[in-house]
């Protein structure tokens, strides 16, 4: 009986510590668009989650999405954004951002991959390049190694479309805690706020 109570008690923290480990926290909600963090483990930085709903059509959201030279009108501190690759469903480019001084430029290689999940949703995936032979390579740039994410695009009738982008990625390179802890919240609220206010525009 006594080894029955231990084992339930063990269960019961470990499910405690693996529901309070992935947690979302409200960071900002402002304009109408709310970001989230989490800390995750394996990762030195906050994963957030970016929410938003726009008066559009899907197909309007997913085709913005695939713009790559677009994306200055909303990509926050974007320096420099060129497309590298392009399939029916996915397309590839290369994203200069500046960051504020002393911290170095970041730049970054990624590909969207767009997946019709059903009538009402589009999942755009997210994945890392490390390299690519139409991308440049900047002296003094530190290029994003490590990231990991995802869009998901949901028809919610009546003309508005829920948009949400999960994202966690490692900024290399040398980077002040408080700037990193910032940028978490700040970056994707501007992106998305400005976003919203493209699309709908």
């Amino acid at each position: 009986m006594k080894l029955n109570t231990l084992l339930l008690l063990a269960v019961f923290c470990f499910i405690s510590t693996v529901v309070s480990a992935q947690s979302w926290s409200l960071a900002k909600d402002k304009n109408a668009v709310k970001v989230y963090t989490r800390k995750i483990d394996g990762w030195g930085i906050k994963e957030y989650k970016a929410v938003f709903s726009v008066k559009a059509s899907l197909k309007k959201v997913v085709r913005i999405l695939k713009d790559v030279p677009g994306r200055y009108n909303w990509l926050h501190n974007t320096v420099e954004i060129r497309e590298i690759a392009r399939t029916p469903d996915a397309v590839s480019f290369y994203n200069l951002v500046d960051a504020p001084w002393p911290v170095s430029d970041r730049d970054n290689i990624t590909t969207f991959s767009f997946v019709q999940l059903n009538p009402t949703q589009v999942r755009v995936n997210m994945k890392l390049l490390k390299t690519h032979t139409k991308a440049p390579v900047y002296d003094g740039i530190v290029r994003i190694q490590k990231m990991k994410g995802y869009w998901l695009l949901t028809d919610k009738g009546n003309g508005i479309v829920e948009v949400l982008q999960q994202c966690v990625a490692e900024p290399g390179g040398s980077i002040p805690d408080w700037l990193a802890n910032s940028a978490v919240v700040d970056t994707p609220y501007q992106s998305m706020y400005k976003l919203k206010k493209y699309i709908e525009k």
